[in-house]
């Protein structure tokens, strides 16, 4: 290896095995009538990253759990270099998963293997329109709103014309005067019909 592996600040010790999967999203789909059907394309996914390796002495054991450990409690990711990667958009890495070993009787009783995964940041959020302002501190100034304009905001249900509904019955009083007369012509109405077509007896 020409470029010795770093996980952030962590020169990686005693690696016996580094290794890169990287995987495409393909789906297939099917078309009726067309053979084979077609195939879609929806992108690669993150590279995952095998890295194992042996340690001897308690000293090198203590000063790399310390590292990684504090990589990996951090969630944050770390730039990664190695030669593996060439060629690659693999730049910055999680940890994704750590596992330790000590095994009595070796030369080399101390064993890791970390798992690491392509950190693709996040797109930026749409920006939204602008409304003449930036943040909530220049929200007042936008709004021009001083104590003397709330007090007048106050009074405004004071302009406002609201209709009286003490009494509604006045206008309807009119109509039933009205209706009564019309009544009162029906009746004289069946009088007279009466007398017309009467027997006369």
């Amino acid at each position: 290896m020409n470029v010795r592996p770093m996980l952030g600040e962590l020169e990686v010790p005693g690696i016996q095995r580094i290794g890169v999967t990287q995987r495409r999203r393909l789906v297939d789909v099917p078309i009726p009538g067309l053979e084979g059907g077609l195939t879609q394309d929806l992108g690669a996914e993150a590279a995952c990253l095998v890295v194992e390796g042996t340690l001897a002495g308690d000293e090198r054991r203590d000063a790399f759990l310390e590292s990684v450990r504090g990589i990996y409690d951090s969630g944050e990711p770390a730039d990664f270099v190695a030669d593996i990667v060439t060629a690659t958009e693999i730049f910055q890495v999680m940890v994704v998963d750590l596992a330790v070993d000590e095994h009595a009787g070796s030369t080399d009783p101390f064993a890791y293997r970390l798992v690491l995964r392509q950190y693709v940041p996040p797109p930026e959020p749409p920006s939204g329109p602008d409304l003449g302002f930036d943040g909530l501190d220049d929200l007042d100034a936008a709004l021009d709103l001083e104590a003397g304009d709330l007090f007048d905001l106050m009074e405004l249900p004071e302009l406002l014309s609201v209709p009286d509904l003490s009494d509604p019955t006045p206008p309807l009083r009119g109509i039933l005067g009205e209706v009564g007369d019309a009544l009162g012509n029906l009746g004289d109405l069946g009088s007279r019909m009466d007398a017309l077509f009467g027997d006369g007896s």
